[in-house]
Formats: structure tokens, sequence, C-alpha cells
């Protein structure tokens, strides 16, 4: 099939102060001069379609009155800002996805700059049989007819790639301390926001902040304006996680009393956030697969797929690689999911300049929240025990002592006041003692190893080893099974 696609030209498809259509204007002349090889023309519109755009609907009829063996098919993308590049490519990359068995023609004329520019980069970026197309109005053309022109783009023999990046300042990122050991993933998390298409995986202990990683990406996509769903998926099992998700009909179980929309359907242009994704069973997984590869779920009770526009982030701190060998994670769905994979440090891997960031921090905003009239103080003997606490709970479990300590105290929090395992918390039995450099690397492979479950691969990028050879001639070294 042949497709023509292009956006309502707002001001110039139309006759100014008047309700008429501009039949000197690009559309309207597109199809009285080059529609005839065609198949189809989508014709664009910013608008919702919950609400009708009265000029798309102008034009329609009055194309349909002059050229009735056109096919023209309106389509709403829902553009907030017509000046967003991001936004813009992101609706329309999807939609030329969609007609990737097409031959494409895209009519670059109408649309704002930001329109145009991202036409540009979905066609250079997408790899479709797309061509880019403009006219010259008759009153600039050198014949009696307006012109058609082709766009055509030399590429350079060297590869080349660009990533149109605007980073907003939003709540997910004044209300954290983003410190130097996360500057380069928060880097890669903005850089992931902008490839829509792009799933994320996002891996880390509890509580090291995978959700609000989670909420920073989507604040940083074109999906910034819609919603954010955030769901636990350890929390509920089979059948109660898949009517959450993917919705029922009314009679699909009892209580089920009228038709009711899942969360994900409910989410439509935003973010899903699945959080525990290592617990999910087999079963669901096959549905989640579903969604990934269709883009569509099927409610409970119901007999036709529903199709639905979200992007997906996941989060776990389960070994997915080792779980798929044992057959309890589908290979298939790991691979979809983990086409970015964004890694989380535990607090106890990070310098203690970066705790006392996250604890000044804290303990300036938690008194806000609490409505206290001043913030948290600690002598000096108390800090010092709170820094070289390990914090095995990550930062949650330092945030739950701040918001603790500002319940139960209005004066300088004293060391006798910090719980007892942070006044004088327990030595590790495996630690070794003394300062034996080997003692200490050979202890902190086999924490590595139980941690990461012999997965040498994350071992090898905790622990700062260049080559993962080193890693495999220090196990066989030190004898660590």
């Amino acid at each position: 099939m042949k497709t023509l696609i292009s956006w309502l030209a707002f001001n110039n498809d139309f006759k100014p102060d008047t309700p008429g259509v501009n039949k000197e204007g690009p559309t309207f002349q597109f199809h009285q001069h080059f529609y005839k090889t065609y198949d189809r023309h989508v014709l664009l519109s910013s608008g919702n379609e919950r609400k009708e755009d009265l000029k798309l609907t102008h034009l329609l009829n009055e194309i349909m009155r002059n050229f009735p063996n056109h096919r023209v098919e309106p389509r709403y993308l829902s553009i907030s800002d017509v000046i967003d590049v991001n936004e813009i490519r992101s609706k329309i990359e999807r939609l030329l996805l969609e007609m990737r068995g097409d031959e494409i023609d895209i009519f670059i004329s109408p649309g704002t700059p930001a329109m145009q520019m991202a036409w540009y980069l979905c066609h250079i970026s997408l790899g479709l049989r797309t061509r880019l197309l403009q006219t010259r109005s008759l009153r600039y053309s050198k014949s009696s007819i307006p012109e058609l022109i082709e766009v055509k783009i030399e590429q350079s023999s060297v590869p080349v790639s660009a990533i149109l990046s605007e980073e907003r300042k939003s709540d997910s990122t004044s209300s954290y301390a983003i410190t130097e050991s996360l500057q380069p993933l928060y880097k890669q998390a903005q850089l992931a926001a902008q490839a829509d298409r792009v799933t994320c995986l996002i891996r880390g202990e509890h509580g090291t902040g995978k959700e609000h990683l989670a909420r920073y990406i989507h604040d940083q996509s074109a999906r910034r304006k819609e919603s954010f769903v955030s769901i636990n998926c350890s929390a509920l099992g089979d059948t109660l996680l898949e009517s959450r998700l993917f919705g029922y009909k009314k009679g699909a179980f009892t209580g089920a009393d009228k038709d009711t929309k899942g969360l994900l359907e409910t989410a439509h242009g935003g973010t899903v956030f699945l959080d525990e994704i290592g617990d999910v069973s087999l079963y669901m997984q096959q549905s989640l697969l579903r969604v990934l590869q269709n883009g569509e779920i099927l409610p409970v009770g119901a007999t036709k797929p529903v199709q639905i526009d979200i992007r997906i982030i996941a989060a776990t701190n389960k070994p997915l690689e080792q779980m798929a060998e044992r057959e309890q994670f589908r290979w298939d769905l790991y691979y979809r999911l983990s086409v970015v994979e964004l890694h989380l440090p535990r607090v106890k891997d990070r310098n203690q300049k970066e705790v006392e960031e996250l604890l000044t921090l804290f303990s300036k905003q938690i008194p806000l929240e609490m409505r206290r009239e001043k913030p948290l103080t600690l002598s000096t003997e108390a800090k010092k025990a709170i820094l070289n606490y390990s914090f095995p709970g990550n930062v949650r479990e330092l945030e739950n002592l701040i918001r603790q300590l500002c319940v139960f105290y209005t004066e300088e929090v004293q060391l006798r006041d910090l719980p007892p395992k942070i006044q004088s918390p327990k030595r590790s039995s495996t630690e070794p003692e003394g300062f034996n450099w080997a003692d200490h690397e050979k202890a902190l492979i086999q924490r590595a190893f139980v941690h990461f479950k012999g997965v040498q691969r994350q071992m090898c990028q905790a622990l700062g080893y260049g080559s993962i050879n080193t890693l495999r001639k220090k196990i066989e070294e030190y004898g660590i099974k």
C-alpha cells in the first residue's frame, strides 16, 4: 500500500477569519494535483479524539465533496505541546511503525517546525520506506501549478547518531539526592527516557530507589503528562493480579457486576512500573509478553483484545538469568524487558560523603513534610554513628530512621537516642580481621558471589575488576565455590 501522511495545516488549510477551507492551502492542493498515485492519506490532528476537531472535520468534508474517490483517514495524536519535538516524535514514531509494511510518503509542509523536525528524525532513524515531500505553492511556482519536491538526505558513510535531549527539572529530582555515584546512572536513565519504544529493567536491592528511578524516566519522557502507574507484582496472586492489570468483563467471576478497566488500560499513553517482576508466575509472564509484543491486553472474560499504548519499566532484585536457566522465568520476556538495564548500588557500596549528602537532605526535607519548625540536628557522635552504619535496608532504612527521630526528638539528637543496632553495630562473623589484603579481597568476592548468585558479569561490575578474566582467576585462586 502506498500511504501519504501529513499534519492538518491549522492556519494555511483554512481561509483567514472564516470557517471555510482554503482551496489554495497545502492539503487541498496536494489532493488536487498530486494524490492520484496513493491508496490513502492519513491526516493527523494534534487534538484529542474525545473532542472533535472541527477544522479537521471541515477539511475532510471538503476533500470528500471534491475528490470522492480519495481515501482520507483522520487520526488524533493528542499532542499537548506542538513545539515539543520529543513528544511529537514518540507519537508519530509509533504510528509509522504500525505502517511498516507500506510505502510511506511524508508530506512535511503542514505543521510546526517541531513537527517537521520530528518527521526528519523518524525518516533517518526508523529504517522504513519513507520519503520526505514538500510543495511549492502556486504563487512561488515556476509553472502554472504547484510543484512537488522530494527532500533527499545524503547520509555519511560514517555512523552518526543524534539524541535530542531536554532534561526537565521535576519533583522526582528536587526531592532526591542524585549523588556522585548515581549521576552516570541517572544520565543513562535520562537518555533512555528519550527512546520511547525502549523498555527498561531496573536492578537493585530493596530500598535502593528503584521506583524513584522509574518515575524519573517517566518525568523525562514524552509521556510525562500522562499517568505513571506503579504495581507491586509480589503483593498479589495470579487471579487478583490478572484482574487488576488487565481488567474484566461483567460476569467474568463472582462479584464482577460491571465491566472494569485494568491498570494497564487506565495508564494508556503513560508509563507502567512493574516492581518485583521476578515474583510473577509463568502464567502471568505469558500475558505480559503479549503486552510487550503486540501492545494489547485481553480482559478477564473478554474475547476481543484491547489495544493499549504504554511504556513498561520493570524492576527486580532477583537473578533473572539464573531463574531463566531453571525455567522459572521466560527468556523471551527477560530479553523484552532488559533492552536497557540500570543497576542501583546499595548504600554500603557508596562512599561516606554520599551517605552524608543523603543524611543532610532527609534532615531538612522530612521535618518540613512533618511540619516541624526547624530541621533535625544531630550531635557529632550521633552523626558519626549513622555514617558508620551499613544500612542493609539501604536508602529507605536511612529515610525511615530520620522519620523516627523527627517523631521523638525536637532537640539535638544524641548518640544514646539512636537505635541500639546503630549505636554499636555488630561485626560480621565472616569479615576478616587484620590488614592482610588477600583475606579482605577473598571475603569481598565471597560476599559478591552470594549476593549475585554466582553471576560473574554482575560480580565483575560490582567489584570493579576491569576484566571478567581477572575475576575468574581470583575465584580459582581463592577456591571460591
